[in-house]
């Protein structure tokens, strides 16, 4: 291999291909970021001037950016090697051989040159949440962890929590705060819960589309899927899809459409990314967790956060202890606490003292949430609504020895370590090593459906 770039160091007829191109241009963008400065053709010349002597002139660089111009290996290569990539052989290829592919590929290039976003919900008054903001950016747009090589990016992201906790706002923001750097983003709900036929014809008729082939998309799911592929290869695409619970099957024998179509999405070589929310963890997470497949269960908003939510709505009054009395009730769950507010506003005149102290007595429920909540708690199992139960009784964390003991089910018990994972999954309690515990306001969701 030394021998032959030996001998084609002066043939200039090298350009990047499109992964070679991808590949340096997602490795500028990180430094752009890292740096706040703008890495141009002058700007990488000088770099590579650090690690080469003979350096290379800003007009190479621009030829290689803008891969219309054949260069030689050489050049290619000192700009890899400044910007610490490895140049493999995938990335680059004889001018006239990616001018023959470009040209199969032009039913594609009529993408406008600026990002197309597609029914992106608005979002205001979004508080907290920086750090979990700022560490899925990383993953989605590139990895900067040093586990993980330079420039590599998880593929799918999936978000689940509790409901009312804010995954679909969270998702929104990332929406928002991403779209930049992609050519389309789309926003699909699945809160009606389409057929994975559906959604992929939706998406796909986002997309430019070759005039001959308008309105006469494939009629079988498979080739939907590869079709939707290929538009990937061609565009970098941030997918949303809100609700995934409702089109996720967790149980044995079930459609599994909706899996196998992330695990293709997962394994198949392109430049794009899905967002999922969802309320519970799919099972598939437990199984394909890796780099290219990352879950994050959201956590509570804290009191500082929550004060600003509840300004947006009224005047309230509360020392920090009434405040942190509060939000832990509420498990820091922004839904709760909103619905709290107006109640708090309405029949308390703001002051959160007094809701506090009736609060002890007469435990209100929150209707809206109490929808949500039961709805969740309807789809459990008949153990692990034994389990939750149980759980709802205690105003403590409790250990899982406590637990096993109190159940006192012989039949229960080889299965109870399984009934947690699936109430973890589903964000219903929490898990604080090997103790557990609810949230105040579900135990007394609990109680309402099982008074004891």
């Amino acid at each position: 291999m030394t021998q032959v770039h030996s001998q084609t160091k002066r043939y200039r007829g090298f350009v990047l291909t499109n992964e070679g191109l991808q590949k340096l241009n997602n490795c500028i963008q990180k430094l752009e970021a890292q740096t706040r400065m703008r890495y141009g053709a002058s700007a990488i010349a000088r770099k590579v001037q650090l690690v080469e002597s003979d350096g290379i002139h800003p007009i190479t660089v621009r030829k290689i950016l803008q891969c219309q111009t054949g260069v030689d290996y050489r050049s290619i290569d000192h700009v890899f090697q400044a910007l610490q990539l490895s140049l493999s052989e995938g990335d680059y290829a004889h001018a006239d051989l990616c001018k023959s592919n470009n040209s199969s590929q032009s039913k594609w290039a009529n993408i406008s040159s600026s990002p197309t976003h597609i029914n992106i919900p608005d979002i205001s008054n979004f508080y907290g949440r920086t750090q979990e903001i700022a560490q899925l950016e990383s993953r989605i747009i590139c990895d900067t962890r040093s586990v993980t090589p330079p420039g590599y990016r998880t593929k799918v992201v999936a978000l689940f929590g509790t409901v009312g906790i804010g995954k679909t706002a969270m998702a929104i923001k990332l929406a928002h705060s991403l779209k930049s750097r992609f050519d389309f983003v789309v926003w699909k709900s699945l809160r009606q819960a389409p057929t994975l036929e559906e959604l992929l014809i939706s998406v796909l008729n986002k997309f430019p589309t070759n005039v001959d082939n308008k309105n006469n998309l494939p009629t079988s799911l498979y080739s939907l899927i590869d079709l939707f592929l290929e538009k990937l290869q061609h565009h970098r695409c941030l997918l949303i899809f809100d609700g995934f619970e409702t089109v996720m099957n967790n149980h044995d024998g079930e459609d599994t459409a909706y899996e196998d179509f992330l695990r293709i999405f997962l394994e198949s070589k392109h430049q794009s990314n899905v967002i999922l929310t969802t309320r519970n963890k799919p099972n598939l997470v437990d199984t394909l967790e890796d780099k290219n497949l990352y879950s994050k269960r959201l956590n509570n908003l804290q009191v500082d956060e929550i004060k600003k939510i509840f300004a947006q709505g009224g005047i309230y009054r509360g020392s920090q202890e009434h405040w942190v009395h509060l939000v832990d009730y509420y498990g820091g769950n922004p839904l709760a606490l909103k619905s709290a507010s107006n109640q708090i506003l309405k029949y308390f005149e703001g002051n959160i003292a007094r809701y506090l102290k009736e609060l002890t007595t007469s435990k209100f429920i929150l209707k809206d949430v109490q929808k949500l909540l039961i709805e969740e708690i309807n789809k459990l199992s008949k153990l692990e609504k034994k389990v939750i139960q149980k759980l709802a009784r205690y105003t403590h964390k409790v250990s899982l020895s406590q637990l096993r003991q109190d159940l006192n089910e012989p039949k229960v018990e080889p299965y109870l370590l399984n009934a947690l994972d699936d109430l973890n999954s589903r964000a219903l309690i929490e898990q604080h090593g090997a103790c557990f515990v609810l949230q105040p306001f579900i135990a007394e969701c609990i109680f309402y459906l099982n008074p004891l």
